[in-house]
């Protein structure tokens, strides 16, 4: 421990402290000012404290009469006793006298050396240690995931980090960020810490980039070793809590949840669906489509709506019924119409290309003007209602009856009111009327939680193609609710021209500080987990090649309406079967605080 420097807070008024306190002092001090420890993950250290009541030259100690408080992330008192907690970084010790408070400065470095896997030897680091660095592109590691630059939320789960083996048998991640050093060795081509360890890794990291290599060597040939290029991941100081994402495992037929941050695996929604699915946005309802009987043709809308009592999904209205010749679906918000989403009113993409409204408690169809509203010989589908109700996003095509399939797709939006008992929708108008370069098929738009933006997928041709879905060229676009601007996320997706195969985006419910967050699915590589290789046959369908899965994309808040791109590279979403064909999320309040 070094004492540095010293940062005083003194009180205004000079002797203002003494009086009903009883403290009659210029000014505390903390003492040490400065300290500074090296934590080991998964263990504390101990730090005590000296309040000083200073008077010109005469120096009290006051440490019974002052409370001492640390961010709680740091650690926590007992008296005067500071219990250090495995996170690195600078913080402040405040000490509270009465009117009088004094600061000092804490410097903490998290380091770890964790060795994972039975078979490697407990040795490993040293024989890293004594190794040298050679370059042979044959046997030099690639690092497989995360994705370079990828941006993650503070609190997502215990990423696994994943390699080439590249003719090597031993590992050696480094991780590094400016207050940790953490080492993890292993025989196994991917790595995972656990969930406390990883914990305080991202802790410390949060802010700033986690810098990772990979280093290998052959335990029969120890005395060279070989290193992967390096990569950073971008830990950003946002937590997403309270939140589940819903998304349809369509080589499975189930709707399946997870709560974000939860490691443990997704919870069944609902099974025997075969379409597609929607999310209200305080997480109580969820509309849902199913061919009856095997048959695609015959496809019809119906609800589910959670039972807080018996903590379960109820059937509001069964599809099976046959009513609702529908597929994509929506429901109003919270507040508008009705107080809260007990009495919800559900629109629905219909077989013949129009938009109705439906009560999802019983089936029957609810009276508005959208027959009079939406354009003759146009189609609207896949409609996203707006957080406060106001407004409804969807897509326009030019071609009548258009109501899964679609070609030369248009973002259109409409206003909405509900006075008098009336639902009201205002004449559309396009957000994106245009194509834009080789994109020609806009669709699946989905309002930001303050309605300010609107994601959207942009292809170059008709949506589906069932020989290659990667060929229709499908991305992420964004445009502001006005229309005044879109642009491309080609970070997110990918690359400005690689094809990933990426569709159905949803926002997460709430703005975090530095980013908005949106969930897709994608057809990209998750590490060697998830690629066209390891895919089972029940993914390759309908033109998909590999299991599509469902990835967490960061838009950064800084850059919208610049010329900069303002989406980074995607995280895999923790969780997840990566043998499953995961797509159409959605982004909720998870059910257990309804």
């Amino acid at each position: 421990m070094r004492v540095l420097w010293l940062v005083l807070l003194v009180a205004c008024g000079g002797n203002s402290g003494g009086g009903d306190d009883g403290l009659d002092f210029e000014r505390i001090e903390v003492e040490p000012p400065f300290a500074e420890h090296t934590v080991e993950l998964g263990t504390t250290a101990s730090q005590g404290y000296t309040v000083v009541g200073v008077s010109g030259s005469k120096q009290t100690d006051i440490t019974p009469r002052c409370a001492l408080a640390v961010d709680a992330s740091f650690g926590s008192f007992n008296g005067a006793t500071l219990t250090i907690l495995a996170h690195g970084g600078k913080t402040t010790i405040e000490a509270t006298c009465g009117a009088l408070t004094g600061r000092g400065s804490l410097k903490v470095d998290l380091t770890g050396s964790v060795v994972v896997g039975a078979g490697t030897p407990p040795n490993a680091a040293d024989l890293f240690e004594q190794a040298t660095a050679a370059t042979d592109a044959a046997r030099t590691p690639l690092i497989e995931y995360p994705i370079d630059k990828a941006v993650s939320p503070r609190n997502i789960p215990s990423v696994e980090f994943q390699w080439t083996p590249a003719g090597n048998d031993l590992f050696h991640v480094a991780l590094r960020s400016s207050f940790a050093k953490v080492d993890v060795y292993t025989t196994a081509v991917e790595a995972l810490l656990q969930a406390r360890d990883w914990e305080s890794l991202v802790g410390t990291a949060a802010g700033e980039n986690l810098a990772f290599t990979v280093e290998a060597l052959a335990q029969g040939a120890p005395a060279t070793k070989y290193t992967s290029a390096p990569r950073s991941l971008t830990v950003t100081h946002d937590n997403i809590d309270k939140t589940a994402i819903y998304y349809w495992a369509s080589s499975q037929g189930n709707i399946m949840s997870q709560t974000f941050g939860d490691p443990t695996p997704p919870s069944l929604v609902k099974g025997s669906c075969t379409s597609c699915h929607s999310v209200s946005r305080n997480g109580s309802r969820i509309g849902y489509s199913r061919c009856i009987g095997n048959d695609c043709g015959q496809l019809y809308a119906g609800f589910l709506k959670y039972n807080g009592v018996t903590q379960a999904w109820d059937e509001s209205y069964n599809a099976d019924q046959k009513t609702i010749r529908g597929s994509y679906t929506t429901f109003a918000p919270i507040g508008n119409p009705y107080p809260d989403d007990s009495k919800s009113v559900a629109m629905v993409g219909m077989s013949n290309g129009t938009l109705a409204l439906y009560d999802p408690d019983t089936g029957a169809p609810v009276a508005s003007n959208l027959p009079s509203v939406l354009p003759a010989g146009r189609s609207a589908m896949m409609p996203d209602w707006s957080a406060d109700g106001n407004h409804v996003v969807f897509t326009s095509t030019p071609t009548a009856n258009q109501w899964i399939d679609l070609d030369g797709g248009r973002i259109a939006k409409m206003t909405y009111s509900f006075a008098g008992g009336q639902h009201t929708f205002g004449t559309p108008t396009l957000l994106v009327p245009s194509p834009i370069g080789a994109y020609t098929n806009f669709f699946f738009p989905s309002f930001s939680p303050d309605g300010s933006l609107v994601i959207f997928n942009a292809a170059r041709q008709a949506w589906r193609n069932f020989s290659s879905m990667r060929g229709t060229g499908a991305r992420l676009m964004l445009t502001d609710a006005t229309g005044a601007w879109t642009t491309d996320l080609a970070a997110m997706n990918g690359g400005a021209t690689t094809d990933n195969g990426v569709t159905w985006a949803h926002w997460a419910p709430t703005i975090s500080n530095e980013y908005y967050w949106v969930v897709f699915s994608s057809e990209r590589d998750y590490g060697h987990r998830t690629t066209a290789a390891t895919s089972p046959a029940a993914c390759k369908a309908n033109g998909v090649s590999q299991c599509k899965q469902i990835w967490l994309g960061a838009i950064a808040k800084n850059r919208l309406g610049t010329m900069a791109d303002p989406s980074a590279p995607p995280m895999w979403l923790p969780g997840q079967s990566a043998q499953a064909n995961n797509i159409s999320p959605f982004w909720s309040l998870p059910t257990q605080i309804q």
